[in-house]
């Protein structure tokens, strides 16, 4: 069983010198906030997610990797009184745009609820709250003193670009549970269950995301992707990237943000709730036509196209199970099912399903239709684009498995032109199903994508939900300062003629594969 690392110092990251600074500045806010010297520190690193997004709630699997930007939280215990008659959680932020605020803790020992109409950071804070507190009613009664939790102060910083695609939420999230798992006296702590628990934490401000992201931020390890899987359960498994040898130069990752926000939950009616309300009627559109019944595993409470693919081969063409790991299997069994949306969809509804027509071809009334898929989640549209999302999901999933082969195929070590040229063909194959079939790309990030293809880049794609946000590159390090530079003047310099240096350097992250969740029990620095 793998524990959350507890370290005694920084030297998990990559270049741990660099970080002293603001450790330092961290404990100093918390003594400025509070008076005494935080107890701990809990940190949870954003992610980047190299090939696979917008199927981790499909059930396929996906392939990111922890970034060394994250949150940190200095965090203290306030003595417990048997006279107190209240508790509370004080949750401040380095940054001043933040306001601190104090969060009552219910005296009868019932978790906080969370007022989604007032848009506040610290409704993230609180989604963590209700995880965590709710994590140790189930397993650790006994620690709840006074029915309730303890209090505590909270001071937060984060360097993960916000609206950049590269799961600040989620840092925010994973730290902020470990945090208060800690405070309360849960000092080992399961990569397992502190991923369990986090992956339903965005669901308490009304975003419907899959597991990918919490899983990343916890699971993360140095100089490793992360295979992430959601079916048969939830599990990491760290791959290493090969060798890029002689005469080419090492393998450089490069995040580019578009600083076009990408607010999530704002725009999720039309954006990232309508695609998972699509892929979700997508599943059960496929299952109808095939006479297939589909198990309801969705957030929404319906069939998945996973479970649509495993349904297909296993009960209509009495093929084994597939477990998810084969990767050939894999590949053709996804290669056959997009194929075979060209004939399960007629020219019209490859165009797209009117709620009408949807409701019609699933054997359902309109009023049926709405229920079930319309009334969990906000969503608007037009007509709904089940084809599209449906071949991009599994296209997406099929480059999944084409990288992970990449990784795995000894010649990819030998032949580093050849690892160089496939990896980044799959990245752009991706961003143009991104574009063309899932619709998340934006003006914006097709700009920065040309100008990178066209300057150093061996690969470009969006990263993360999209609809602005980020752009992760693949290049080598020789390519790598002219990539930088071309962005820059073409991209950066061109559309925000105003732009800063400071605001140039937190938009353009070089990065490597970082260590996920952990505690730091050090708080001198």
């Amino acid at each position: 069983m793998s524990y959350i690392p507890i370290f005694k110092d920084l030297e998990f990251y990559s270049a741990p010198e660099s970080q002293i600074e603001r450790y330092q500045n961290l404990v100093k806010s918390y003594v400025s906030e509070f008076g005494g010297k935080p107890n701990f520190i809990s940190r949870a690193p954003g992610r980047v997610n190299l090939i696979g997004d917008h199927i981790d709630y499909c059930y396929f699997s996906v392939l990111p990797m922890a970034i060394e930007y994250d949150a940190i939280e200095a965090i203290g215990v306030e003595p417990t009184s048997t006279e107190e008659t209240s508790r509370h959680i004080v949750v401040s932020n380095t940054n001043s745009r933040f306001a601190t605020e104090s969060i009552e803790l219910p005296a009868d020992g019932s978790v906080v609820t969370i007022d989604n109409s007032k848009n506040l950071w610290t409704n993230y804070y609180k989604c963590s709250l209700i995880v965590a507190h709710k994590f140790i009613i189930e397993r650790y009664p006994h620690l709840l003193t006074g029915k309730t939790l303890k209090s505590i102060n909270v001071v937060v910083d984060g360097n993960v670009p916000t609206g950049g695609g590269l799961s600040s939420s989620a840092a925010l999230c994973v730290a902020s549970t470990l945090g208060i798992l800690r405070a309360n006296g849960i000092k080992k702590v399961t990569k397992q269950d502190l991923t369990r628990i986090t992956v339903v934490c965005e669901h308490y401000v009304g975003l419907n995301n899959g597991g990918m992201d919490q899983c990343a931020s916890v699971c993360g390890e140095k100089n490793k992707v992360l295979f992430i899987e959601f079916t048969p359960k939830l599990q990491a498994t760290p791959f290493s990237i090969p060798e890029v040898k002689l005469p080419f130069k090492p393998l450089s990752f490069l995040i580019t943000n578009t600083l076009v926000t990408a607010n999530k939950t704002e725009s999720a009616p039309v954006n990232y709730n309508l695609r998972v309300v699509e892929v979700a009627v997508a599943a059960e559109f496929l299952a109808h036509i095939n006479g297939l019944e589909l198990t309801p595993d969705s957030n929404l409470q319906t069939g998945t196209l996973r479970g649509f693919m495993d349904s297909y081969f296993t009960e209509k063409l009495s093929k084994p199970q597939w477990d998810g790991r084969n990767i050939q299997v894999g590949i053709a069994r996804l290669t056959e099912l997009s194929n075979k949306l060209e004939t399960w969809f007629d020219a019209s509804e490859k165009i797209g399903l009117t709620t009408e027509h949807a409701a019609s071809k699933l054997g359902l009334t309109v009023e049926q239709f709405t229920k079930k898929y319309l009334t969990q989640f906000p969503v608007r549209y037009t007509k709904l684009k089940i084809y599209q999302r449906a071949k991009h999901v599994f296209n997406e999933s099929l480059r999944v498995l084409e990288v992970l082969q990449l990784f795995t195929d000894p010649e990819s070590s030998q032949d580093s032109g050849k690892f160089l040229s496939e990896f980044g063909a799959i990245m752009n194959a991706s961003q143009d199903s991104l574009r063309d079939l899932f619709n998340n790309s934006c003006d914006a990030c097709d700009e920065l994508n040309a100008v990178a293809r066209s300057n150093g880049s061996i690969g470009s794609r969006i990263t993360g939900a999209g609809f602005g946000g980020s752009l992760v590159h693949i290049t080598t390090e020789d390519k790598l300062p002219g990539l930088i530079t071309a962005v820059t003047e073409q991209y950066y310099k061109k559309r925000f003629p105003q732009i800063t240096k400071e605001e140039l350097s937190q938009a353009i992250v070089v990065t490597k594969p970082a260590v996920g969740g952990c505690i730091i029990d050090k708080v001198d620095f």
